[in-house]
């Protein structure tokens, strides 16, 4: 007789309803009070029959039958071999998706807290990708995204418009190849903002290049870090040329990404003079370091967290009114709620995108172009496969034996390789130093995730839509 469990999830309430998140399969729902009692009956962790269920419930038979339908539906009742998460497809191959060209490693800024040291970028020679390797990359990101309709192409550096003429050549000869191979090609781009040119603009919004600006606030915080060689600020050559950015009519939304820096504060200021300025939307990411003149103490962290919670707070209200709020953070995790999506990666770094450096070698990601243990490879001889197959075997979740049992791994997966990197001296192991953080934002995500759900679930399907995805909760009126 076939055995059965309670699912790992985790419970929680909003403004008096009670949920279940349950970690497996991603669902939240809100559950009814006889729900509440099979999960206050103290059977987690325990193995029953459907006999023994029913005999420690109450009520009719009828009764019974019907709940254990509907926790067994929900996946709320998982059978004992169920495992965790969905699997990931089993084959040889993955579909390269993305793939994130380093167009030249030189940058007109020096950036006091960049993962590139600046000690590094003025003692080594600063390579820029000929058009030969970029056009060898673009052949290898049609070639192995086997049966995808859609790939994406992203320019990166450095300051990648610093080499706007190979970006250019690069575009004209991907677009021929998405037009003999019946593929459709996305482009975006990272960029200081710098060199926004009227011509740079005019390409940008032409290719329909998605663009991130980096940019960390108003001009005080903002130039704390994000400055020239010769030590002059730089948000005011940045701003003139931004506001001509972002007073046109762009065909892809423009973000900011902020990169928050020891003794960042008022969040919410920054955010709004960002949105203000026109982006759509605006990322906050704590510096990856551990140097202790940039890095965030426990404090800071603490700080920020409660900054991001107050943000929280007036993205509701604006919901409720049917208007949106360009808080990337907690958009990215509203969508990654509803989707319902349980990860055994914490990202498609080696899955699905690859970033090539200037002489063509395949990393896992752009922020561990350079390291070693990250290379795969490179576009004229190919992915090392052994290699490759050894990093996402040991790259899952079940390897991580610090995150079983944890309810929020299904979501966080350990978190970024780079950052376990710097932080943990090891891509393979989880970002311990921010996990009680990550679950505290999680916490946060799905007590917005559960009002907007009794309040407004259409604005939950319209994020998803805004994310590329088919809305969920529409397709049942």
């Amino acid at each position: 007789m076939e055995m059965m469990k309670i699912a790992d999830h985790k419970r929680f309430q909003t403004n008096g309803h009670d949920f279940v998140f349950v970690t497996q399969t991603g669902g939240i729902f809100e559950i009814d009070g006889e729900t509440r009692a099979v999960l206050n009956l103290g059977l987690a962790g325990k193995s029953f029959t459907k006999q023994e269920f029913y005999a420690v419930l109450k009520g009719t038979r009828s009764n019974k039958d019907s709940l254990w339908k509907d926790l067994a539906g929900n996946r709320v009742l998982a059978a004992q071999k169920l495992s965790q998460g969905k699997p990931m497809l089993q084959k040889p191959e993955f579909p390269v998706k993305t793939l994130v060209l380093h167009v030249t490693e030189s940058c007109n800024l020096m950036c006091h807290y960049c993962y590139h040291s600046p000690k590094e970028l003025i003692k080594a020679p600063q390579l820029s990708m000929e058009l030969t390797v970029a056009k060898k990359a673009v052949d290898f990101l049609f070639d192995q995204s086997g049966g995808l309709e859609e790939v994406v192409l992203v320019f990166f550096g450095g300051e990648p418009l610093l080499n706007l003429n190979l970006i250019s050549k690069t575009i004209t000869y991907a677009n021929e190849k998405a037009r003999k191979t019946g593929k459709t090609i996305d482009y975006a781009m990272t960029t200081n903002g710098t060199l926004l040119t009227d011509k740079a603009i005019g390409f940008l919004n032409e290719n329909r290049i998605g663009t991130t600006v980096s940019l960390d606030g108003v001009e005080a915080v903002h130039d704390r870090f994000r400055r020239f060689p010769d030590g002059s600020p730089s948000y005011n050559v940045i701003l003139p040329k931004l506001k001509k950015f972002l007073d046109k009519e762009n065909p892809k939304p423009v973000v900011a990404r902020v990169t928050l820096a020891k003794d960042s504060n008022n969040i919410s200021k920054t955010l709004f003079h960002l949105l203000d300025l026109g982006f759509s939307e605006v990322g906050f990411a704590p510096v990856t370091t551990m140097d202790t003149d940039f890095k965030l103490d426990s404090h800071q962290m603490t700080a920020l967290l409660d900054q991001f919670q107050d943000l929280s707070e007036i993205f509701i209200d604006l919901a409720r009114k049917d208007e949106f709020l360009g808080f990337t953070n907690l958009v990215d995790l509203l969508v990654n709620l509803h989707e319902g999506d349980v990860k055994q990666y914490p990202c498609g770094a080696g899955i699905g995108m690859f970033s090539v450096d200037p002489k063509g070698g395949l990393f896992l990601c752009q922020r561990l172009t350079k390291d070693a243990s990250a290379n795969m490879g490179n576009i004229f001889d190919g992915l090392n496969r052994e290699k490759l197959g050894q990093f996402r075997q040991n790259a899952r979740l079940n390897k991580k034996s610090a995150c079983k049992g944890c309810w929020a791994a299904s979501i966080c997966a350990g978190g970024c390789y780079h950052e376990a990197k710097i932080r943990e001296g090891d891509l393979l192991l989880p970002n311990l130093h921010y996990c009680q953080w990550i679950k505290a934002w999680i916490e946060t995500g799905l007590n917005v995730y559960g009002r907007l759900m009794n309040e407004t679930p259409e604005f939950l399907d319209k994020l998803s839509m805004l994310r590329g995805h088919e809305p969920l909760f529409n397709q049942l009126v």
